[in-house]
């Protein structure tokens, strides 16, 4: 894909499907709220914990692999 910079910021993200930076601080900013207990919701609630202790910390979110049958 070829720069295009008579676009808008709004129109490109649109064009690539992407969100925007604030958008993506915002929900950045709620995850971070809801694992350390600012808001009044568990985060078991909404999201599945890693059970592998491999490498890093005991609060890693479970992403399940997607498969695509083609």
């Amino acid at each position: 894909m070829t720069k295009d910079r008579s676009l808008s910021y709004e129109e490109r993200l649109q064009r690539l499907g992407l969100t925007s930076l604030e958008t993506r601080r915002l929900r950045g900013h709620l995850v971070f709220k809801i694992f350390k207990a600012f808001d009044n919701i568990k985060y078991t609630q909404i999201f599945t914990m890693s059970d592998t202790r491999l490498r890093g910390h005991i609060l890693k979110i479970y992403k399940p692999q997607v498969h695509f049958d083609i």
